[in-house]
């Protein structure tokens, strides 16, 4: 759906469907769509620094005056004193007739920034415990701007061009940061781009093998980074309760009188109460990283597991009633030998 803003922005800086179903992508974490994302900022960025109605035209006017006479992503008018300048990024979109832009990537390495790719978090503070999370992930990505031009002045000013937008103007433009181009809330990414650039030297050759018809290229190499943060919320609740049986009791079946006996719990949920359902024949008691079985008098019992019981002192004249919730229990008998 076309915003009320995209209507109002001049015709090279909105945003085609399928940049749309790629800003889209980041939203669900595709990486794949990294690439198209960081092409697009470029080509965007470079376009407003030489269309008529681009963000930083005036600029470019004052400092570099051999830019103002480009027309940039225009229908093409052999009539016209304008020299027409295409910036593209797919090669099905490019026309056949210099003076072009090209913008390449070299592909990249998959680095999250982060163990787990989290970075940071925040308490919500609500009733459910909700957890928002920062999802970030930094990518190097190398990218390769080709100019290309019909005569050597004019591959000569792309350079001077390119070179400028992408090196010291920078500073004053864009700062080296380039971020979506629209501005709406809900988008956490942006593109880096490096405070050095490598410039190739000029190259030629005949076009369609006419040897008077002489076609230049040059081209920028840099490696920017693409950031892209991804805001996500969990609730801690409904929060588990273990049921009986999902822990281990590792207690014997039967325990001598005369002896004290040791067992552990595996995979025990914190906090528990361990205690014996019947304190007439053993007790139970926590030592260090186990508990013991004291025996008292010949006969059976139950090791009970509660969790989120309340402390109640034995009574030696009754059974104990399960307290809490239980989530193991175990049978032992006391014998003689």
């Amino acid at each position: 759906m076309t915003t009320d803003l995209q209507h109002n922005l001049p015709h090279f800086i909105q945003v085609d469907d399928l940049d749309k179903s790629a800003i889209a992508g980041l939203y669900h974490g595709d990486i794949s769509q990294y690439l198209k994302i960081t092409k697009l900022t470029i080509q965007k960025y470079l376009e407003a620094c030489i269309h008529e109605k681009g963000l930083y035209r005036k600029f470019f006017e004052r400092f570099a005056t051999f830019t103002t006479d480009f027309a940039v992503n225009e229908s093409f008018d052999r009539d016209s004193d304008r020299r027409h300048l295409q910036i593209s990024r797919y090669f099905s979109g490019m026309r056949e007739f210099p003076p072009q832009i090209f913008i390449q990537d070299g592909g990249y390495e998959y680095i999250p920034a982060s163990l787990g790719g989290m970075t940071s978090g925040i308490n919500a503070r609500d009733k459910n415990h909700t957890q928002i999370v920062r999802v970030m992930d930094v990518i190097p990505i190398p990218i390769e701007i080709v100019c290309a031009a019909t005569d050597e002045q004019q591959i000569e000013d792309l350079q001077a061009f390119v070179s400028a937008a992408f090196g010291q103007f920078q500073r004053f433009t864009a700062n080296y940061i380039l971020r979506p181009p629209i501005d709406r809330t809900g988008i956490y990414w942006e593109v880096r781009v490096p405070l050095t650039h490598s410039m190739g030297a000029k190259s030629h050759s005949s076009l369609h093998g006419d040897p008077r018809i002489q076609l230049w290229q040059a081209s920028c190499s840099m490696t920017v980074e693409f950031e892209n943060s991804t805001y996500i919320q969990y609730s801690a609740y409904p929060r588990y309760s273990p049921k009986k049986g999902s822990i281990q009791l590792n207690a014997p079946d039967k325990v001598r009188l005369s002896n004290k006996t040791r067992f552990t719990i595996a995979q025990m949920p914190y906090p528990v109460r361990v205690y014996s359902d019947d304190s007439k024949i053993a007790l139970i008691y926590e030592d260090k990283t186990s508990w013991v079985i004291w025996p008292k008098r010949l006969g059976t019992f139950k090791i009970m597991v509660a969790k989120d019981g309340t402390e109640v002192k034995a009574d030696p004249n009754r059974v104990r009633r399960p307290e809490g919730t239980i989530v193991a229990e175990k049978e032992v008998a006391v014998v003689a030998r």
